[in-house]
């Protein structure tokens, strides 16, 4: 999927609405076969009608740290002192091959990668995802998107920002109530 000014918010809108439509089924009195209905039973609504509430929950999470993020770099292209020149990226929601993200501008090439993430595992999924990201060689910026309560000062990561690897944590929970307003910064 391809995102840029015109389009993003429409994407987003739509992506929360499909998972808005999912239809929860009522924890059961019994724990395990609550449980096995969470971990097991395909959806059949929302954006991964065939996959269970948690796997679902898992994709869904990472999806949306993609869309906010992208939504963030077109409103602002900023991450901490660097300016990316990028009008439009090309996003991969779900589990693809590949990375998470790409854009690029002229003879400048970003690749990029997002997750959510628990504080407990995040710095193996930092680790891991840095090195996946170096293997790219013929990238000019390395983007990092992730849920900034997966870390306890959100604010560092961006300050450490440099072209060949940039960190942006996004807070959903401000993000979805957030109104953006898209400039035009070319």
């Amino acid at each position: 999927m391809k995102l840029n000014r015109a389009n993003v918010e429409t994407k987003l809108r739509e992506y929360l609405e499909s998972v808005d439509s999912v239809q929860l089924v009522p924890p059961h009195k019994d724990v395990l076969t609550f449980m096995h209905y969470v971990k097991r039973r395909p959806l059949g609504s929302g954006p991964y009608p065939r996959v269970s509430f948690f796997e679902a929950s898992n994709r869904v999470f990472s999806d949306i740290i993609i869309l906010f993020g992208i939504r963030r770099l077109l409103a602002n292209p900023l991450v901490g002192d660097v300016r990316l020149p990028f009008d439009e990226y090309e996003v991969a929601l779900g589990v693809q091959a590949g990375n998470d993200l790409k854009a690029i501008a002229g003879s400048c090439r970003l690749i990029g990668e997002a997750f959510n993430v628990a504080q407990s595992y995040f710095q193996e999924k930092k680790r891991r995802t840095i090195k996946k990201l170096r293997r790219e060689q013929e990238a000019d910026y390395r983007l990092i998107v992730f849920n900034a309560d997966a870390v306890k000062t959100p604010t560092y990561y961006v300050e450490i920002s440099e072209p060949s690897m940039l960190y942006l944590p996004i807070d959903i929970w401000t993000e979805r109530c957030k109104p953006v307003r898209i400039q035009d910064f070319s």
